[in-house]
């Protein structure tokens, strides 16, 4: 049974950084996927590139919470689960972005962040059958 419809990584690359980078951060987090670029003015009028990597290959978004629940841990993942799970079942987490760069998946600490938003394949599609599929798949072995 597949657990998500789609994975989607979002970051925002600033005039400061390395396109490259933020790419590479991305990939930390989701390797393959589809690569999105599009040029947005930031809130000041500042140049700022929206870089989004998304699946909808069941292996790679298995991979993908799979290593969410590795890095962070089942009850940090869950953590506010209430709170991260939209009316459409979509699931919400934020991620550091420097700490994708060099590898690893974490937590945010400043507001430098990969938004990762998951879909998630409930039905009926109800917040809390989404909240318990959600917490089901991670106390899965």
């Amino acid at each position: 049974m597949t657990m998500f419809h789609w994975v989607e990584l979002r970051a925002f690359c600033h005039a400061t950084e390395d396109e490259e980078k933020v790419v590479a951060a991305l990939r930390t987090i989701l390797p393959a996927g589809d690569l999105k670029r599009e040029a947005v003015g930031g809130h000041f009028g500042n140049p700022l590139v929206s870089l989004a990597v998304r699946t909808e290959r069941a292996p790679e978004m298995r991979d993908v919470w799979r290593r969410i629940l590795e890095a962070l841990g089942t009850d940090e993942a869950l953590h506010a689960l209430e709170d991260r799970v939209d009316e459409d079942g979509v699931y919400h987490l934020r991620l550091d972005k420097q700490a994708a760069f060099q590898g690893r998946i974490e937590r945010p600490s400043s507001a430098d962040v990969i938004d990762l938003r998951a879909k998630v394949a409930a039905f009926p599609r109800k917040r809390e059958t989404v909240i318990g599929l959600l917490r089901a798949s991670a106390e899965a072995p």
